[in-house]
Parts: structure tokens; C-alpha cells; sequence
């Protein structure tokens, strides 16, 4: 078969970035760890027997939702281990910019400080031509009925053409529950090749519904399973013209999730292994993908810390670029065109240096220096492979933080693109690059 013979290839041409992941994990796994305890945080070593657990500062949010977070209810016993993972599951949710938990005789105590939920989603990116832009508008709320679901929609346009979305999908960090979500999406696509004249409309419309695991604790590993589907037509096309069809897919991911979520410096790591397996019923193609992904905060100082996000990603080579990924300022190499590179496989590295300094309370303005390093072998437009090539910027940005807003900030970076070509890229959004 086609795919198995593809992936001994992928895994000699992407050598370099699984040996970069690999001395990552082990020569800073001892940098991700927690900041250092100063001994003021309530929990002493060994078993607590907990009697009530109070929670003050909510406001919008369930006392529930907090609750179910807990290994076990109220009462029982609890290690100094299991509470410290509480409390990052707490902070995790994304809900609340202070998160406390402390224990006094039987008693677990936690505070938080809510954020508001309901905002906007905004974003723009520069392209090489007006044609060429990518702007997006939207709007989610975070925390539906106060349980952490998050219900969203956004309209886009982007690889010129009109994309639209709409989600609804609830937290997966409680240890005994299946969190659902849910998916649709309509999306318009214009497909070009760097070398060619040959380009097509790719309308699609489908759906995914996704099961996660339950997060048990006492380990970090997580596990969810999605069913895709969508119907794929082209229109418009100019030369080759791909076939139409429909698609479905089981995709199986694994996490090991060691992450903590902070508005300004996050730390520890999370690895995530995502399978693809599919068919293009109508055309008769087999549609796989494999996806690997290291996200990584190191502190550096109270208020500054080093990000490090990496992804290595392939599809099996079916001759159809329709089937591809894609590389660019929206998600990859800031500066780099979105949507003339299609490619089998590619391999990217975003890094950030990020330093804040508060503003106010509940207020941070965030400097930033990064660098976006990849590789990507990208199709031909009659599904032909052309050789390696490198992509790689250098830039600068600046974030405004309100922490009292759920996922929402002011971002405006500047990248220069280095490699395949010089240019320039402005971007605006409300949300981190990654």
C-alpha cells in the first residue's frame, strides 16, 4: 500500500524534529516542574481526612462543576498529590485568573476569582495580496450554565474563500465523566500551487462528534476518540480537476498532559499522539494522518517564560492535494502564504519568549520575541511530490492581557520571513498564537 510504504520515509525526513522533541523532554523535563513551594500553601505531606470542602468566589460557575473535579467526594481522604492535581484542573478550566486551595484541620478550602466568559473571537493576518488575508469574527462563551461547556461559533474567511463553524463541547478534566463535543463546520476554499497556474474551489461541509476519556487521577495520560465526516466538491477548477466524495473517519488521540494553564506563565509539558484513519468514499482514497504535538512553558522568572511549541504531521500520498496539510501564518510559520503550500508532510517549531509586566490589577502588557522554524514537502497540483523545503521567520510582538476575560487578550506580531522568500507579515488576534 501507498501509506505504509510513506511512512519509513516520513519517519527518516523528520528524524531531526523527533530527536529535537526527544532532547527537549528529557534535558528540560526538570524545568517544568511547578514553581517552588514556599510552605504557605495549606497542604502538608501525606493523607488528609476532609470532612467539607468550601469554595468562595464563585459566581457564575456551579459549585458542582468544582466539585466533580475532585478524585472522590466529600468526605473522605485525600494525598497532598491528588490536591495539588485539583487545584491544576481547577486552573486549567481556563475560568479563573486565581486559584487557591488550602486545608485547615478537615477542612479543604478553595478561592478563585472568576473571569468574564462571553467574548469575541477576532483575528486578521496580511497575506501577499488583498485576496490573500485572513480575518475572522465570532463569539464564544466559555462557561455555559456555569458547568465549563463552552458554546461558540465564528464566521472566517480565509484561503479565499468563507468559512463558518460552530461547536459546543464541555471540559474533560472531570475523573469519572465521558465529555462530548461536538462539531460543524462549512468551509470554501481556494486551492493554489506556488508553481502552477492549475486551482479549484474545495467546498466541504461535515461534522465531527468527539468522546474524551475520563482524566483519572494518579496518571497523566488522556484518551479521546472522534468521528468525522464530511462531503468534499470541487468547483471552478482550472486544469486538473480532483474527484468529488464523501469522507469519514475514527480518529484515536492520546495525551500525556503535565501542562499548567496560566494567563502569563504557564509551565510544565503536554504531548499528544493523534491517528487518522479514513476513506474518501465516491473516489475510492484512502485519507490517513498522523499528527504529533509538543507544547512546553519553562519559567524563567516570576513574570517571564520560554514557550516552546512543536508539531510533526503527515498524510498518505493519494495522489490528490485535496487531501493535504497546510502550512502558514495561521497555523506554523508566521509569514509564510497559507494556502500555496500542500503538503504530505511537514514539521514546525514555534518559539516564544514571553515577559509581562502588570499594568494593574488584572492587567499585563506582554513583550514578545519568537522565531517560527518548519520543513514541508508539499504536492505538485497533479498530486506529485516536490522536494524538502525550508521555512523560517524572526520576529516580534506584543500582547495586552486583561486576565478577567476567558481566553482573550490583544495580540499584534511582526514576522519577518527568511526562508523560502523575504516578506513581511502583520498579525493581529484576542487569542495567544499557541
Amino acid at each position: 500500500m501507498v501509506y505504509r510504504l510513506f511512512i519509513p520515509r516520513i519517519r527518516s525526513c523528520s528524524r531531526r524534529f523527533i530527536l529535537l522533541v526527544v532532547l527537549v523532554i528529557g534535558g528540560l523535563h526538570a524545568l517544568t516542574a511547578p514553581p517552588a513551594a514556599t510552605g504557605d500553601d495549606g497542604l502538608e505531606a501525606g493523607t488528609h481526612s476532609i470532612v467539607e470542602l468550601i469554595i468562595n468566589g464563585l459566581e457564575a460557575t456551579k459549585s458542582e462543576t468544582i466539585q466533580r473535579l475532585l478524585p472522590r467526594p466529600v468526605p473522605n481522604t485525600y494525598t497532598r498529590s491528588e490536591l495539588h492535581e485539583f487545584e491544576r484542573r481547577i486552573r486549567n478550566l481556563s475560568l479563573f485568573d486565581y486559584v487557591t486551595v488550602t486545608v485547615l484541620h478537615q477542612t479543604v478550602t478553595v478561592e478563585v476569582r472568576e473571569k468574564h466568559t462571553l467574548v469575541p473571537i477576532l483575528s486578521f493576518t496580511s497575506g501577499s495580496s488583498l485576496g490573500d488575508v485572513s480575518a475572522t469574527g465570532g463569539l464564544a462563551e466559555y462557561n455555559l450554565g456555569g458547568t465549563g461547556t463552552q458554546l461558540g461559533g465564528q464566521f472566517n474567511y480565509s484561503q479565499r474563500g468563507p468559512n463558518v463553524d460552530l461547536w459546543i463541547s464541555q471540559h474533560s478534566f472531570q475523573p469519572d465523566r465521558w465529555a462530548k463535543e461536538v462539531k460543524g463546520s462549512y468551509n470554501v476554499n481556494g486551492i493554489r500551487f506556488a508553481d502552477s497556474t492549475t486551482a479549484w474551489t474545495r467546498n466541504r461541509i461535515g461534522g465531527e462528534f468527539e468522546l474524551k476519556g475520563p482524566f483519572a487521577y494518579g496518571s497523566a495520560l488522556r484518551y479521546e476518540i472522534v468521528a468525522k465526516f464530511y462531503r468534499e466538491v470541487a468547483q471552478d477548477q482550472t486544469g486538473v480537476r480532483p474527484p468529488d466524495g464523501y469522507y469519514v473517519g475514527l480518529i484515536p488521540e492520546v495525551t500525556w498532559d503535565k501542562y499548567h494553564w496560566h494567563d502569563l506563565v504557564p509551565w510544565g509539558y503536554r504531548i499528544a499522539l493523534e491517528l487518522r484513519p479514513g476513506y474518501f468514499l465516491g473516489a475510492n482514497q484512502e485519507r490517513h494522518e498522523v499528527r504529533l504535538r509538543y507544547l512546553q512553558g519553562i519559567p524563567l522568572a516570576p513574570d517571564t517564560v520560554f514557550m516552546i511549541n512543536a508539531v510533526a504531521e503527515a498524510v498518505n500520498q493519494s495522489r490528490n492535494p485535496n487531501h493535504s496539510l497546510l502550512i502558514g501564518s495561521i497555523a506554523g510559520v508566521r509569514g509564510l502564504s497559507d494556502n500555496l503550500y500542500r503538503n504530505r508532510a511537514q514539521t514546525y517549531t514555534n518559539l516564544e519568549l514571553r515577559h509581562a509586566i502588570k499594568l494593574a490589577p488584572r492587567w499585563a502588557l506582554q513583550g514578545v520575541l519568537f522565531s517560527d522554524i518548519g520543513g514541508f514537502q508539499s504536492f505538485t497540483a497533479d498530486g506529485a511530490l516536490r522536494d524538502w523545503q525550508v521555512a523560517v521567520n524572526a520576529g516580534a510582538g506584543v500582547r495586552v492581557v486583561p486576565t478577567f476575560l476567558a481566553n482573550t487578550l490583544l495580540r499584534v506580531d511582526v514576522a519577518h520571513l527568511i526562508e523560502p522568500r523575504s516578506d513581511i507579515l502583520f498579525q493581529f488576534g484576542i487569542t495567544q498564537y499557541f
